[in-house]
């Protein structure tokens, strides 16, 4: 007996398992690079271990007034804009592998990394921001917040890429009788 090939839904196209992913990397990527354009090192936000009141305080003495304001009114933004880009992407991720007949936790395993991940980089940019705003009055508080963020960004990151490319495998994969 012959099958037929179940139709899926065309809401969220195949294509966008690919160049969504790539336009993730490629904003990664870009926001970087307009950092060092900037003359903003982005200490802060790529630090896996956390980081403390001093080396906020440290970070901030060396970057003086101008890369303060340049990374609070420049960099921030653009960071910002970024993270929510690949939430919206992991959210489509996991709506798409739903929509094409994945169980939910799959769908949530494979995008949700990028999804958490980017609520919490847009949570650690606003705690940034706000540390910027209050200096040379540096909270614990904040800064904590701050790097509990930035360590769970990295992480759910690192595991979205992974999702992602699992996500691809699974609504490219052949059929199988």
């Amino acid at each position: 007996m012959i099958e037929t090939v179940p139709f899926y839904s065309t809401t969220i196209p195949l294509a966008f398992f690919i160049w969504g992913p790539v336009l993730v990397v490629v904003l990664f990527w870009a926001v970087g690079v307009w950092s060092s354009r900037q003359g903003v090192p982005r200490m802060l936000e790529s630090d896996w271990d956390g980081y403390s009141v001093a080396d906020v305080e440290k970070l901030f003495t060396l970057y003086g007034e101008d890369k303060r304001a340049r990374y609070r009114n420049r960099v921030l933004p653009a960071d910002v804009a970024c993270a929510f880009t690949y939430a919206i992407v992991g959210a489509l991720i996991i709506a798409g592998l739903s929509l094409r007949g994945q169980p939910w936790w799959v769908a949530a395993l494979c995008g949700g990394g990028w999804l958490i991940g980017g609520l919490c980089d847009v949570a650690e940019n606003f705690a940034v921001a706000r540390l910027l705003d209050r200096y040379p009055q540096v909270d614990g508080g904040n800064v904590a917040f701050a790097s509990t963020m930035t360590r769970l960004k990295l992480v759910l990151f690192a595991l979205g890429v992974i999702g992602a490319l699992v996500a691809a495998y699974l609504v490219f994969r052949p059929l199988t009788g």
